[in-house]
């Protein structure tokens, strides 16, 4: 069987490293790649800190049948522009975040099909049996993940040879497969715009526990283990579905009035302090 050719645009990047390694390294027997990249320090990494060749953009795309465009998106629509002409018609030509596909300013043609394909990242619900597993945080180093692809336009065939190659590079488990407005709504609305968000205030409150004098390893514990359990017990992750307690809805309430909000950090006062605990109690009688 011949191996899939694929070209990396953008291969020194931190997306276009993590990429090309895999599919260099993990499945040599099957893919051929060749590794596009003009940023001068990039370039050094690639030749002298991984030991690999940089091929000219025009003769890798001459070559690839997979097109992997592991730029910011911030470029995708000039650089785009530049390199989609040059593809030979049934090229796959895939980049990794939907922004630039839902804002149509992804340059697209007719004979060729074009994807996108964006990791999961290892989630904690995962069994990551191996240590060095357990410890990839970020996926793609041997964390078990998953990723979501949607085709944006093309052929099916091809696609599926999108799917396979994405998920060697991400070294993914399942590929969930959705529209690119689908993914848009994943990220950045779901993880960033709330997730991101709300994660950082709690990054942010554990500060405001060292400096009452809790240990942050306690905080840290206390607070990252309470949120394993709550996830698990929200999303259904528990046997039987136990709800938690009537104090813990309570306080969920008093969450939503008073830390979804730009002076979120008035929960930590001792008066808020009070009257929450009051209210959990007596919420027959809140006093916030």
């Amino acid at each position: 069987m011949s191996k899939i050719k694929v070209a990396v645009i953008g291969a020194g990047g931190k997306m276009g490293t993590r990429t090309s390694n895999n599919l260099i390294t993990k499945f040599p027997d099957k893919f051929d790649v060749k590794l596009v990249e003009t940023y001068p320090p990039a370039v050094e990494r690639i030749e002298k800190e991984r030991g690999l060749s940089v091929t000219p953009v025009k003769e890798a795309l001459d070559f690839a049948d997979v097109v992997i465009f592991a730029v910011p998106d911030t470029m995708i629509r000039t650089l785009s522009a530049e390199y989609v002409p040059l593809l030979r018609p049934g090229t796959v030509f895939l980049i990794l975040d939907p922004a630039a596909a839902v804002a149509k300013e992804l340059t697209l043609r007719d004979d060729c099909t074009f994807g996108v394909a964006h990791p999961c990242h290892p989630s904690y619900f995962k069994w990551q049996k191996e240590e060095d597993a357990y410890l990839d945080r970020f996926g793609g180093e041997g964390g078990h993940q998953d990723i979501v692809m949607s085709k944006i336009c093309g052929d099916d065939a091809k696609f599926d040879l999108a799917q396979e190659t994405a998920r060697c590079m991400y070294r993914a488990d399942k590929a969930y497969i959705m529209t690119s407005e689908q993914i848009a709504f994943l990220e950045p609305t779901l993880v960033e715009i709330l997730g991101a968000s709300t994660l950082y205030a709690m990054a942010e409150t554990v500060d405001e526990a060292v400096r009452r004098g809790i240990e942050r390893e306690a905080a840290v514990s206390f607070l990252t283990g309470h949120i394993f359990n709550l996830s698990a017990n929200f999303l259904g992750y528990l046997p039987g579905n136990p709800p938690v307690s009537d104090a813990c809805k309570v306080a969920i309430g008093i969450g939503n009035r008073h830390v979804l909000r730009d002076d979120w950090k008035k929960i930590w006062e001792d008066d808020m302090l009070e009257k929450a605990i009051a209210t959990m109690l007596h919420p027959e009688n809140p006093k916030l």
